[in-house]
């Protein structure tokens, strides 16, 4: 599997900063308040995140040795890890043109507080991505172990 590269997140936060500026100004246009997600929201994405930290802990015991995780399950962490950082690189992406628009136009206010607190959540959900994709990390692989007699091509008896 390739890993989280920072360039692809950066990418993705500027396509939901595209998308949340296009929102933006047709939500201003048709008279509407500024598409800021609410503070419920939150309790999605730290369930997200959550859930993605635990099974990446699992893992982590599991190449250590200290439990045994299936290694398709391990493969799936690895994903669902990944996915939660690009959706969270589009959150904080969704919330930078609303932040900026609110804090120039509006000052402080509870909208602006609510895009700050998205921006970081999805900011957040990029961190734990990287954490548990680095914990998914397999250890090397020993080439002297030969005990199926596989890893030399030779079998032996």
């Amino acid at each position: 599997m390739t890993r989280l590269k920072v360039l692809s997140l950066v990418w993705c936060t500027l396509l939901g900063a595209v998308l949340g500026w296009i929102a933006l100004r047709l939500f201003v246009a048709a008279g509407r308040s500024t598409p800021v997600l609410d503070y419920t929201a939150l309790y999605s994405l730290g369930a997200v995140c959550a859930v993605v930290l635990f099974l990446g802990i699992r893992v982590k015991r599991s190449t250590l040795g200290k439990a045994h995780f299936d290694a398709i399950a391990a493969a799936r962490t690895l994903v669902l890890a990944q996915a939660a950082a690009y959706a969270g690189a589009l959150i904080t992406g969704w919330h930078l043109p609303a932040l900026v628009n609110l804090w120039v136009n509006a000052g402080a206010s509870p909208s602006l507080t609510r895009a700050i607190v998205l921006a970081g959540a999805g900011l957040f959900m990029v961190v734990i991505g990287y954490i548990v994709q680095h914990l998914c990390k397999l250890p090397p692989e020993d080439p002297e172990d030969t005990a199926d007699g596989i890893a030399d091509g030779t079998v032996t008896e």
